[in-house]
């Protein structure tokens, strides 16, 4: 059964080092899974893959990756997108003072699963990483726009990740050949799907199966609705087939 709309409470105050599966095969995803992790006092370690890539964003806090590579260790803070390719054994810790939280997306699900793959570039960085900051905004229409981040150029094989910003306006009506999964940072919002609509806010997720006709609505004209997406296969989030706007 697919399940568009998940409604996760954020764990303020975890206890301990945990990860929290939200959008997976369960829900009808049928190339991503969409999880949360959240580092207190213990690490985390990513095994070798043979196939499948992670890709990360940090929500809050500040952690170090470390490398099996002698000397090979990065301290990220919030705001920052990193990739985790194939064949890389990773170690994951907790550099706040409380816990850091990160937003990851596995793609393709499953080692035997065969996925469309990009045309990468090979980055010089074992750990290919962006922040924010650094990003450039572009235009994807009357008072939207969005930042690219992991996807090709950084070595992502199936996916695109970008952030992904709305004023106080409704986009149009719109679909996807691809498949996609939302995170709202920041602010509250409407989601529009197939003739249905329900309220998005910080810490919500949402999923988009290729073809679902869709549109994402901020219901506070102070406060931009932030929301971080990674759709598959990778492409640019500027595809769309735009509907007539009837409303």
């Amino acid at each position: 059964m697919i399940k568009i709309v998940h409604n996760n409470k954020i764990d303020k105050s975890p206890q301990k080092t945990y990860s929290k599966t939200i959008i997976d095969s369960k829900s009808g995803c049928k190339n991503l899974i969409q999880s949360i992790l959240y580092l207190k006092d213990d690490s985390i370690i990513f095994k070798k893959t043979e196939k499948s890539q992670k890709i990360a964003y940090i929500l809050s806090g500040k952690i170090s990756l470390i490398t099996e590579q002698v000397n090979n260790k990065l301290i990220l803070e919030s705001g920052t997108a990193f990739l985790i390719p194939q064949n890389i054994k990773l170690e994951i810790k907790n550099l706040a003072t409380n816990y850091s939280s990160i937003l990851i997306i596995q793609s393709p699900q499953f080692e035997n699963q065969n996925l469309k793959e990009a045309n990468i570039k090979n980055s010089s960085q074992l750990i290919p990483f962006v922040n924010k900051k650094d990003q450039s905004p572009l235009p994807a229409g009357k008072d939207r726009y969005f930042k690219l981040l992991i996807d090709p150029e950084f070595g992502s094989k199936y996916v695109t990740q970008f952030l992904g910003y709305i004023k106080k306006v409704k986009a149009p009506f719109h679909e996807h050949t691809y498949e996609e999964v939302i995170y709202i940072i920041k602010g509250e919002g409407i989601v529009h799907y197939d003739d249905k609509q329900a309220t998005i806010k910080e810490g919500n997720s949402v999923y988009l199966p290729p073809g679902t006709i869709h549109r994402l609505e901020n219901k506070n004209s102070k406060i931009e609705l932030e929301l971080i997406g990674v759709f598959c296969p990778a492409g640019s989030p500027a595809d769309k087939k735009e509907k007539p706007d009837e409303s």
